[in-house]
């Protein structure tokens, strides 16, 4: 049992207030992935659970145990960094087995931690070689492998793909993956990148001054943000967020929902003109830049993401969204969710009418 709970905790650094009053339950055995910009607070609530950052107010438990006044090195946690942390004087053997040594597990007993461990992260052939021989996924199995050998009852992983190429971060991310299916413990993980909590996740923590802007699995973060922040957060491109008449409302849609036409569709609240300005191509996807005419305040311009490659810069074009794929937001960016039909008929028919200035 390693479920983690946060009550009411918050952190200070000296007047900064970072963290305020937090309530966060984290499930036991799930993957939560920690998210949002630099500066967001998500490294410093690892820190909390690790103990190596201690909150300046309020309760932590992990487990169903208060930890708070516990020390790091007993909380039974595993922290794995973005630099790995490897000694590069041993071996990949002496990597792993250093912990194990140090707290005078007898040699028999580390052979078998070490041989398994080695075995479940794909590091067997390699247990003799020096970190300097190996490439750099492998000196990051290291670290996952040191960090396994302690049996503990959370994963903490701060970044720990950032420093790879992209190619072998998608790798790991897989592997990643099916260890924590493997071994079915808390995994909590750090990161800026979007897309990687949403490819790792299956709880996404969204982060933004010390706030949790939502809580939830990557389908239902992505497919149903609570606030024009979550929506913009999440997705490449983000989701566009146009101006609704004066009062501060918004409204948004995603740029895969974006239908690029050469004659104008009818049917629709939102269909505007527009221009191709760039042309992404990215395989099976084309991304589009159009400049618009209206209801895009001071950007002029909305993405469009499309199978469709065959517009070209300058192209004239109209853009179509259907009704059901339209997001709207008050003037606090928090989600609108249309009560009864009339409120809805009135928010399209403000879209409709945004629409028509073109």
């Amino acid at each position: 049992m390693a479920e983690i709970r946060f009550d009411k905790i918050c952190k200070s650094f000296g007047n900064v207030k970072v963290i305020e009053n937090l309530d966060l339950t984290i499930q036991d055995g799930s993957f939560t992935v920690l998210v949002g910009a630099s500066g967001c607070g998500k490294t410093t609530l690892l820190r909390i659970i690790a103990g190596i950052g201690p909150q300046s107010c309020g309760r932590l438990f992990i487990g169903g145990t208060d930890v708070t006044a516990l020390p790091a090195g007993k909380r039974n946690i595993a922290l794995v960094f973005q630099n790995y942390a490897i000694y590069p004087t041993m071996s990949t053997r002496g990597n792993i087995d250093f912990g194990l040594k140090n707290n005078k597990v007898p040699r028999a007993e580390r052979d078998r931690l070490v041989s398994q461990v080695a075995e479940t992260v794909g590091l067997t052939p390699y247990l003799d070689r020096k970190p300097n021989e190996l490439s750099g996924g492998q000196r990051q199995r290291i670290a996952l492998a040191r960090a396994l050998v302690k049996t503990p009852d959370v994963f903490l992983l701060d970044e720990p793909l950032s420093n790879l190429d992209a190619k072998l971060r998608v790798s790991m991310r897989s592997e990643l993956i099916e260890l924590h299916h493997k071994l079915k413990t808390t995994f909590v993980y750090v990161t800026h990148d979007q897309s990687e909590a949403m490819a790792m996740a299956d709880t996404i923590i969204l982060m933004d001054k010390g706030r949790i802007m939502q809580m939830a699995p990557p389908e239902v973060i992505y497919l149903e943000p609570e606030n024009a922040f979550t929506a913009q957060f999440i997705g490449t491109p983000p989701m566009n967020i146009l101006k609704l008449g004066g009062d501060g409302r918004s409204f948004g849609f995603r740029p895969e929902k974006g239908i690029l036409s050469h004659e104008r569709r009818e049917g629709c609240a939102y269909c505007v003109p527009g221009r191709i300005s760039t042309r992404e191509m990215m395989g099976s996807e084309t991304i589009y830049k159009v400049a618009v005419n209206s209801g895009v305040g001071d950007t002029g311009s909305v993405m469009i993401k499309s199978q469709d490659y065959g517009f070209r810069i300058d192209d004239r074009i109209w853009i179509t969204v259907e009704d059901e794929f339209l997001y709207f937001f008050d003037r606090d960016g928090i989600r609108l969710r249309p009560g009864d039909r009339r409120e809805k008929a009135a928010l399209f028919a403000q879209v409709e009418k945004e629409a028509a200035h073109g």
